[in-house]
């Protein structure tokens, strides 16, 4: 497989934008048997328009999704569309949509989308290498729910993905694919055939203070105690203002992270608040958070989140070095919008570790979600996939 990055900072003007991403590609690649492409854009483009006058010019399907930002073998940019155009003759790229998931049964709805990205020269029982979830924000469920059911769809197939952001007015993100745009469903790319994927993730996990309790009463990502106090008493006791208008943005910085007790050798798991009600003390997050996991806030700051990005990047490239039978091309980061609004001025920064450690000849390119999905394991081609947050996750293949 083969791929390349082009860039535009052109955003109003979608046959403009289209054609210099098209012209970057022609100049760069030699498109061969099957290709697709992955856009990634700020909320301000026309992400439908853009993507139907790609699969024009690049004759494929070209899908993607809206972001807080975007990352490149340049670094980070604001205000900007990444397009990475993969291409090979030993893979099919199959791209799929769901149907609209809110009121409807969206487990089978999910799955159902699945089955429709199977190609149908595919052998019965054949499986893709890696898929790509876009998926949409805002729904009424846990973001678990898409890995969950994936995986029922396609067992243990690892999955890289990210739910669809914008600049948090929780408006305008948006999942496309070949001109059509969607606020309500998933979008989906199977790749099928000579792909072998690494993955890396990271999270912080510095502590603001020794207030480890136990999930004691949740259902799904609803959680109402902690110990013996509600949610909200919980954060309360960390000295945390709970009157607030945004819960997301004022509690960006203090994400929970859950851990389990058991020596199941699972990685933590990180889950950003979204909403609180003060009059019963619940409190709702972007993930599951089960009963019985072991809860605590932490502090994170600009120096731990570019650690962070630096110690994954590493050890990315030091898993694919091991698999000298597969050369990889290609890159794909997708990050947590929390991590950009962290970093604050300091923005750029996972841009500038992610291109001073991009190895020559490798594509990269990235975006900032409300969400991440990536596995936790991966071994011999089997994925324990999860959804995150405030997490940087990698997918090299």
């Amino acid at each position: 497989m083969n791929s390349v990055v082009a860039y535009t900072s052109e955003l109003d003007d979608a046959k403009e934008a289209a054609a210099q991403l098209a012209a970057q590609i022609r100049e760069k690649l030699e498109l061969r048997k099957h290709s697709a492409g992955i856009l990634f854009c700020d909320a301000d483009m026309d992400g439908a328009a853009v993507t139907a006058e790609l699969a024009k010019l690049l004759g494929s399907e070209v899908l993607g999704m809206t972001t807080l930002a975007t990352l490149d073998a340049d670094g980070h940019h604001e205000a900007a569309a990444v397009l990475t155009m993969l291409t090979a003759d030993d893979c099919i790229f199959s791209a799929s949509v769901s149907s609209s998931l809110p009121g409807a049964d969206a487990q089978a709805a999910i799955i159902e989308a699945y089955r429709a990205g199977v190609p149908a020269e595919i052998a019965p029982g054949q499986r893709p290498g890696l898929l790509m979830a876009f998926c949409p924000y805002g729904l009424p469920f846990s973001g678990d729910l898409y890995p969950v059911a994936l995986s029922k769809a396609a067992g243990d197939v690892p999955i890289i993905g990210g739910v669809a952001s914008d600049d948090y007015d929780y408006e305008r993100a948006r999942v496309f694919l070949s001109g059509r745009s969607y606020n309500d469903a998933m979008v989906l790319l199977g790749i099928w055939g000579a792909v072998s994927p690494v993955f890396s993730i990271r999270h912080v996990t510095s502590r603001f203070a020794e207030r480890i309790r136990r999930i004691t009463e949740s259902e799904g990502n609803i959680v109402r105690r902690v110990g013996d106090e509600t949610f909200v008493q919980y954060l309360e006791g960390f000295g945390l203002n709970t009157d607030v208008s945004d819960p997301l943005l004022a509690f960006t910085c203090y994400p929970m992270m859950l851990t389990s007790d058991t020596e199941d050798g699972e990685t933590p798991l990180m889950r950003h608040i979204c909403a609180l009600n003060r009059e019963d003390g619940s409190g709702a997050f972007f993930g599951d958070v089960p009963v019985g996991a072991l809860a605590n806030i932490c502090l994170i700051n600009k120096d731990d989140l570019l650690r962070a990005c630096r110690e994954s990047m590493r050890a990315l490239l030091e898993a694919a070095a091991v698999r000298q039978e597969y050369v990889p091309s290609t890159i794909l980061c997708i990050s947590c919008c929390g991590r950009a609004i962290i970093l604050g001025a300091h923005a750029a920064g996972e841009g500038r570790v992610l291109s001073e450690m991009l190895p020559p000849g490798i594509s990269l390119a990235g975006a900032y979600c409300l969400g991440e999905i990536c596995p936790t394991f991966y071994k011999d081609g089997k994925a324990v996939n999860r959804f995150h947050n405030c997490s940087i996750t990698f997918c090299m293949f």
